[in-house]
């Protein structure tokens, strides 16, 4: 399986836990007389997240990569780790905890981006 990558960055290690999220646009309306109804409005963006560690002594560093790559804004491919490329916004980044003197764990969360370019 290849790494995971958005733009030109790849992960030296792929996240230890990937999530998918597919979904539909639906809105619940009130209509007089019916109460409420849905409406089905189409196909939802795709939502990935994921958690995983950053290794070694360059950890922070590695880190600090990923962090400097979110803060530039703006669409890219995003793609490896099993995921059929899509145009993606890079949308947060975490740093949850120090695991060890060399490790960082780290969570994060891309949007897919339809829009034209």
């Amino acid at each position: 399986m290849t790494n995971l990558r958005f733009k030109e960055y790849v992960f030296r290690n792929n996240p230890r836990k990937l999530v998918l999220k597919h979904q539909q646009e639906v809105m619940s309306v009130c209509c007089y007389g019916l109460g409420r109804t849905l409406q089905q409005l189409g196909k939802g963006l795709t939502i990935v997240e994921g958690e995983g560690e950053l290794f070694g002594e360059d950890a922070l560093e590695q880190f600090t990569a990923l962090k400097k790559l979110m803060q530039q804004g703006g669409s890219g491919v995003l793609c490896g780790a099993g995921l059929e490329p899509m145009k993606a916004v890079f949308e947060s980044l975490q740093m949850i905890g120090k695991g060890g003197d060399e490790t960082i764990s780290y969570s994060f969360r891309f949007t897919q981006d339809r829009g034209e370019a």
